[in-house]
């Protein structure tokens, strides 16, 4: 059963399938180093859903968090050409988060479905997992210590947002996205070039990324 109405004619149906597409063409090729199909499966994939944004008249700040998610996409999808690049993306990422931090503190009061002892359980969580891999991430990190501190406190400040004033989806969709950072930090950081584990962690990033931003996306539209 289709999101949107209209069928697979719909605007909106056709362009979230479109942007699934392209997501499964990246988790399919996304290990091929210069393969600029990668690069845009990627990237493009992300644009659509904020294009989706757009067509659905949500939030400006959705449309904006999405699109500077899509900007980090690129830049890390590229950063083997320059080490500057992942810093770029990693820029990027941390002004999509501070979008969506102002966007779900804007959320009306009725969109905080969790109870209050459960919302107190998963922040807690939240912020010992971080503080975990920020102590883990401090020496390994290297000279982009400081960089990776503030977009782990980026993150917390951005599930803390969505836990507190977002429902169901929100929350998820916060909690994958922060699942993905830790594996994108554990294997960058962490993980022997040529470690085994490898072979999943690039997959796991993507998987839990691209289902953090439709979680969001559907959440914010649902609210």
């Amino acid at each position: 059963m289709l999101p949107f109405e209209g069928g697979l004619s719909g605007t909106e149906n056709g362009t979230l399938l479109f942007a699934v597409l392209l997501a499964i063409i990246y988790l399919l090729y996304g290990s091929r180093r210069a393969s600029w199909l990668k690069v845009a499966a990627k990237t493009l994939s992300v644009v659509l859903l904020a294009v989706l944004s757009v067509i659905q008249n949500a939030p400006w700040l959705l449309t904006l968090g999405l699109a500077l998610c899509a900007a980090g996409d690129f830049f890390l999808a590229v950063e083997d050409r320059s080490e500057r690049f992942f810093l770029a993306g990693l820029v990027a990422f941390l002004l999509g988060h501070i979008a969506y931090i102002v966007l779900f503190s804007m959320l009306p009061e009725t969109a905080a479905t969790l109870p209050v002892w459960l919302r107190t359980a998963i922040i807690a969580v939240v912020i010992f997992v971080a503080l975990a891999m920020a102590a883990m991430l401090w020496q390994a990190a290297g000279n982009l210590r400081w960089p990776v501190m503030i977009y782990i406190m980026a993150v917390v400040a951005m599930a803390s947002s969505a836990v507190t004033n977002g429902g169901g989806l929100i929350t998820a969709g916060a909690l994958s996205f922060m699942a993905s950072d830790t594996i994108l930090a554990t294997e960058r950081f962490m993980m022997k070039p040529d470690a085994p584990g490898r072979a999943f962690t690039g997959p796991a990033v993507w998987i839990t990324y691209f289902a953090a931003q439709l979680l969001i996306l559907f959440g914010v539209l649902a609210a």
